[in-house]
């Protein structure tokens, strides 16, 4: 995983536990969603170069998508899914491990 994403990761997670820099600098929580959702349309990119259906790519990527697109919202104070901070550290975990997991491939 690009270490930008890693550090993106860490911060949300930072802000989701009112924690570290996260809590001391909220608006760096909102731009480091928005370099793992540059990160994702990067890589789904890649998959539609490598001639995968648009289909298959939205199967990729589309879950990881919606994760971060509503960490963006619940950082932000806009409308979301996510009830809480609790909820919003399960949205976190399952965006990294899905994260860790296109990596891979």
């Amino acid at each position: 995983m690009d270490s930008s994403v890693s550090y993106a990761l860490e911060k949300i997670g930072d802000f989701i536990r009112g924690s570290g820099s996260g809590k001391a600098v909220p608006g760096w929580s909102d731009t480091a969603t928005k370099v793992i959702i540059e990160s994702l349309r990067g890589y789904k990119e890649r998959l539609l170069e490598h001639n995968i259906s648009p289909d298959e790519c939205e199967h990729e990527v589309g879950t990881a998508i919606y994760a971060i697109c509503e960490l963006q919202a619940f950082i932000t104070g806009d409308k979301t899914d996510i009830a809480n901070r609790k909820a919003a550290a399960v949205y976190l975990g399952f965006l990294a491990a899905r994260m860790a997991e296109l990596d891979r491939r």
